[in-house]
């Protein structure tokens, strides 16, 4: 996954709040509950803060206004090299209630590929729009998330079980993220690392903990703080992101690495079942006979050396 050298250019807004451990908000001494009179209604518990809440939903059917075939295609494909030939507009993202972003990603190249040459780029953009001067609006390239199934083999061989790793790369962030699958007796557990980016920012790492039942539904926490949800319907192809944090709420990187999990959401079944199948072949003997395409050697690649 290369970098953007466009993005790497434009200086970053600074966040009103460094990355720093969450604390819970003071909480004023209880009062005693006052008795209930007779014909009085209890009043019910408030719900958490929502400060942020997006929406990822992939379509189910090709009818939708944001797809305009392939003509609208080409259009993002000009705009930025970032939207590959090779992908099919796919869904829309809601940010707080209002439609900012559409998805694209290999559909062909994943679902119609031999298992051996599967590959995913699952990436989001601006929704283009026309103006009066003819000349389009938007089609920016905002993230991508990538399956590597050679990390996934190498997580899956040390916990002992199918573990699927995705790549998630930001614009204008230098450092690629890996979402992990790790090992959980009851449920799923996957993680990923907030590196610092600012001079008072302190490394974090993200835990999300699925509920245990149908759907891909995730509570994130920093230690012990519930800071988010996932409420996922596979069926629906819908994700929906609360966060209820503040400071995490404002902060573009940890929202933008919210969304690719989202959208990673979407293929985790289908990365599992691939996993499954080439570790199987390879947890006896510790060999695989899967060919790591170069795309994939290059993320092991030593960024020492790459400098000479």
């Amino acid at each position: 996954m290369e970098q953007d050298p466009e993005e790497d250019k434009k200086t970053r807004k600074e966040r009103e709040k460094a990355r720093t451990t969450p604390t819970k908000k003071k909480t004023a001494t209880p009062k005693k509950e006052a008795t209930l009179k007779s014909g009085d209604i209890p009043k019910t518990p408030s719900k958490k803060i929502v400060y942020k809440k997006l929406k990822i939903n992939f379509w189910r059917t090709r009818l939708h206004d944001e797809e305009l075939g392939v003509h609208q295609q080409l259009k993002y494909t000009a705009k930025t090299r970032w939207f590959s030939k090779s992908f099919d507009i796919e869904g829309v993202i809601e940010i707080d209630g209002q439609k900012k972003n559409i998805i694209a990603f290999n559909k062909v190249q994943w679902e119609e590929s031999p298992l051996e040459e599967k590959r995913l780029v699952c990436r989001y953009f601006t929704i283009m729009e026309e103006t009066m001067d003819s000349k389009a609006k938007g089609g920016n390239f905002k993230g991508g998330v990538e399956l590597s199934i050679t990390h996934s083999l190498i997580q899956s061989f040390e916990i002992k079980h199918p573990a699927p790793v995705f790549y998630a790369q930001i614009p204008g962030v230098k450092v690629l993220v890996r979402f992990v699958r790790g090992w959980r007796f009851i449920g799923s557990r996957w993680t990923f690392p907030l590196l610092p980016e600012e001079k008072d920012d302190k490394l974090q790492m993200i835990l999300a903990r699925g509920v245990v039942g149908p759907g891909r539904n995730y509570k994130f926490y920093i230690g012990k703080k519930l800071i988010g949800r996932i409420d996922g319907h596979p069926i629906q192809k819908e994700y929906e992101i609360e966060i209820f944090d503040e400071d995490y709420a404002k902060d573009k990187t940890f929202v933008r690495y919210m969304i690719l999990f989202g959208l990673a959401c979407n293929f985790m079944d289908g990365a599992k079942k691939i996993v499954k199948q080439l570790y199987k072949k390879m947890k006896s003997t510790g060999t695989s006979d899967y060919k790591p395409p170069k795309s994939e050697m290059d993320l092991f690649r030593n960024p020492r050396m790459m400098r000479r």
